[in-house]
């Protein structure tokens, strides 16, 4: 029997870094958090599978039925020829698949040089834990893999956290399956708003060149070079869900009003604290402050126009 087991010992190691969200899931948190859109890409050589460097181990079996499930199940028909793509390169004609997923996130902290999820309290403890995000709550199950891979991400949890993996813990997957309810419940729900978001990709192609000085599609793929992560300002998810009619203007600015508040409390504190490893964080907090004002009353015109452009 295939059997790996999971307990949580309150490590906070999974809380080091900024925390994934669905787009309009972000909403739930914009009084709490800094809230900022994410774009991931991955490219995976298929041809030479030893030339892929894959944070999280996993066979050239593995890899090949992760990326037939994130093709298939993590994108809607209108999204899946942006979120999966296959080429070649030219240097060498191997061929190489790219996937891309669009998302939301609180924007972590640093502390000590190192990053911290801005829901830790003094002690290290979640200040935030009965309402904490889907993805929170998903951990350590991957959206990423199907349910029958889950030990893929699962295996590697012992080499990089202080999860409680030995049998003492309670059994998690088996034999392809997870065993709780729950937890299988929470990551089908985290991987359907994954496939949601999607959308927003086709949305950015054609409407990035109304959030200027922001990169267009093209532009902010070829940034992060095959693989990485780009955040970028949380305003034109705003027009993007009042454009989808996900939810009201007046509601996109109540957001704005809440975000251009902890974003000039943040710029604020960097300048008290004046630590010079915070100046480029800080530049950009000011930048994303007058993209806020200037959409600032403008949200409903903005989405109508933009729906027009993208239905």
């Amino acid at each position: 029997m295939n059997e790996l087991h999971f307990g949580c010992t309150r490590c906070s190691a999974c809380c080091r870094s900024s925390i994934p969200l669905g787009i309009a899931e972000a909403l739930d948190y914009d009084d709490s958090f800094l809230l900022a859109l994410v774009f991931s890409v991955e490219t995976w050589n298929l041809d030479d599978f030893s030339k892929n460097r894959p944070a999280t181990p996993l066979s050239h079996e593995e890899l090949l039925t992760a990326l037939a499930f994130r093709k298939d199940k993590l994108a809607q028909d209108p999204s899946r020829d942006m979120v999966f793509r296959v080429g070649k390169l030219k240097a060498t004609g191997e061929r190489v698949a790219t996937f891309i997923t669009a998302g939301a996130c609180a924007l972590g902290e640093r502390e000590a040089g190192a990053a911290r999820c801005a829901a830790l309290d003094p002690r290290g403890a979640c200040s935030a834990y009965e309402r904490r995000p889907l993805a929170c709550r998903v951990f350590p199950l991957d959206p990423l893999f199907p349910e029958m891979l889950q030990n893929v991400p699962l295996r590697a949890l012992g080499q990089r956290t202080g999860c409680d993996t030995s049998e003492a813990a309670p059994a998690l997957w088996r034999d392809g399956k997870i065993i709780d309810p729950d937890a299988a419940a929470a990551l089908a729900a985290r991987q359907e708003t994954i496939r949601e978001d999607s959308l927003f990709l086709p949305f950015w192609g054609l409407a990035s060149g109304n959030f200027p000085p922001l990169p267009g599609l093209s532009e902010l793929l070829g940034s992060v070079k095959g693989n990485g992560k780009v955040d970028l300002p949380f305003a034109p998810a705003l027009v993007y869900l009042a454009a989808a009619g996900r939810i009201t203007a007046q509601r996109a600015e109540e957001c704005l009003e809440r975000q251009m508040a902890l974003a000039a409390r943040a710029v604020e504190e960097a300048m008290a604290r004046k630590d010079k490893s915070e100046r480029a964080r800080t530049t950009v907090l000011r930048n994303c402050v007058a993209l806020m004002a200037g959409l600032k009353g403008r949200v409903a015109d903005a989405a109508a126009g933009l729906a027009a452009i993208t239905d």
